[in-house]
């Protein structure tokens, strides 16, 4: 079996570059070990579950794992909530480690991986949550209705990600969460038509 193609896009790279100048060490660390654990559970209820691994690519929004391999919309909805399961797991180890090992930066990391791992539950393409419900929707309603449930669902997801963000950004506490809710728009209007994927994020 050939092994899985690693793809890194310039977005992704002057990312991780950006980061780089911007976060101290710990405070780089405290957020890679989550990602790291994130893909890491997609990645080990693939290979359980029989898929297999084409390419890892590395975007601007994080990493993206393409497979292959025959299985139900069940099957391919464990291997999408893998990855949030395997973040919050992470949060809840090393929020209880933090006060045996004395490391401050794994309360950060804690909150990193619980916030990301919650993101990407949310009902929304290309997030997990939406891949699961996209799975499901699909098997329940047939692949037409079930594409456009989750089109509509990635709509409005974004949208109220957009507007409750821009009502914190007038407030002053940042614009993250206007930005998520951009991308999510941005994703769902440029699909004419969605397709049902087998890829992780």
């Amino acid at each position: 079996m050939r092994p899985p193609r690693l793809e890194i896009g310039a977005g992704a790279a002057f990312g991780f570059a950006a980061l780089c100048l911007f976060l101290s060490g710990e405070e780089l660390q405290a957020l890679l070990l989550p990602v790291t654990v994130h893909e890491l559970g997609h990645l080990g209820a693939m290979l359980a579950l029989g898929f297999r691994p084409q390419s890892f690519r590395a975007e601007p929004g994080g990493f993206q794992i393409a497979y292959s391999g025959e299985g139900g919309a069940l099957a391919h909805s464990l291997a999408a909530a893998a990855g949030p399961l395997a973040g919050l797991l992470y949060a809840l180890a090393a929020a209880r480690l933090q006060p045996v090992l004395g490391l401050s930066w794994l309360y950060l990391s804690a909150g990193l991986s619980l916030a990301l791992s919650l993101l990407n539950l949310l009902p929304a393409l290309p997030l997990d949550g939406g891949q699961i419900l996209l799975q499901l929707a699909c098997a329940a309603l047939g692949e037409r209705r079930g594409e456009r449930l989750l089109h509509s669902l990635s709509l409005l997801t974004g949208a109220a990600l957009l507007a409750a963000g821009g009502a914190l950004a007038l407030r002053g506490r940042g614009v993250a969460l206007a930005l998520v809710g951009l991308s999510l728009l941005f994703h769902a209007l440029r699909q004419a038509g969605l397709v049902k994927m087998r890829k992780i994020r």
